[in-house]
């Protein structure tokens, strides 16, 4: 899928491959400490090869993974957004979102989450859930945008927990 972002640069969205393995893990490298800390919580330095076989060989149907690539750079990865089902309640998963530093604020935030609904949607999840940082105002935008209903069911120190019922 293409789409077109506010400075009118082009990215193409696809499901993860396994042997995106690299370009994850450079993806990672390439992000500021605040995008780090933003995504994970916490400083992560590096992927470890278990982490990144989990990240990349995911099964398409309870593990959803989308990136962005630039169209003129079709092996680099901008942007990540993927879901995961919880087991004990088969119609939510877990959402987390991740764009480069370069390519924040241009909306490739907001179509990745647009493509992964639709993924949602199709394999039967109507919910998904979130920890955020509290001034995560970005990811918290991106959710309201594909949420019909959006609850902070839980705050704890710097992060909320969201719970976003997904508009079909």
């Amino acid at each position: 899928m293409l789409a077109t972002l506010r400075d009118n640069r082009l990215v193409r969205i696809r499901a993860i491959r396994p042997h995106d393995k690299d370009e994850l893990a450079a993806a990672l490298a390439s992000l500021s400490p605040a995008s780090v800390h933003a995504r994970f919580l916490s400083a992560k330095p590096s992927f470890s090869e278990a982490e990144l076989r989990y990240l990349t060989e995911v099964d398409g149907w309870d593990h959803v993974a989308l990136v962005a690539s630039p169209v003129e750079d079709p092996e680099a990865i901008v942007g990540v957004a993927r879901f995961v089902r919880d087991r004990d309640q088969p119609d939510t998963a877990e959402f987390a979102i991740v764009v480069d530093d370069a390519w924040q604020g241009l909306g490739l935030g907001s179509r990745l989450a647009e493509a992964l609904v639709g993924r949602a949607l199709a394999r039967g999840v109507r919910r998904f859930t979130a920890t955020t940082l509290s001034d995560n105002h970005a990811v918290q935008r991106v959710i309201a945008n594909i949420a019909q209903r959006l609850e902070h069911v839980g705050h704890e120190g710097a992060t909320t927990l969201l719970l976003a019922e997904l508009a079909a």
